[in-house]
């Protein structure tokens, strides 16, 4: 494997792009999906990132922040572009790209773009495939998370993640 490696995702959400920004950049939904924690965001160029940790997380001996980084570009309800960096590999400095596009119908495609050159320990945990529930879903995990979220109103079942 390259340590250039991008990874996209892309899906499409039933819900209008304001609400997949609401709950891509507020702790009313980022506690919901994926896993878990609330979030604290400065949507201003330079503004800081934060994704803390939950109870579960502490218990496995994290600290109060999961991933960190400083916002490079916030049009909402557009496109969201940050730093990206875990605290349990804080050498992976990388790049987060969220483009969200509302169509006519009310779909929003959300395109997920992450820049992990240099970082090819972490690209395999984004990548997913690992059981969720050792935190093995990575980026595919959060965005079903997210899409059941914003679409039924429901969690999907923590148990897997």
């Amino acid at each position: 494997m390259s340590d250039n490696e991008i990874q996209v995702y892309s899906i499409y959400i039933d819900a209008p792009a304001q609400k997949v920004w609401d709950a891509i950049t507020t702790s009313e939904f980022t506690t919901d999906y994926g896993y878990g924690g609330d979030v604290e965001i400065d949507l201003t160029p330079g503004g800081t990132y934060k994704n803390f940790t939950t109870a579960e997380m502490k218990q496995m001996g994290m600290g109060e922040v999961s991933v960190s980084g400083e916002v490079i570009e916030a049009d909402a309800p557009r496109r969201l572009v940050l730093t990206w960096t875990p605290a349990w590999m804080p050498d992976a400095k990388t790049q987060l790209t969220w483009e969200l596009t509302e169509y006519p119908s009310g779909l929003t495609q959300v395109v997920l773009t992450h820049d992990l050159t240099g970082a090819p320990d972490l690209a395999v945990q984004t990548r997913g495939g690992g059981e969720p529930a050792s935190g093995g879903g990575g980026w595919p995990w959060v965005l079903s998370g997210l899409k059941t979220l914003l679409e039924t109103g429901a969690s999907m079942d923590r148990q897997a993640g």
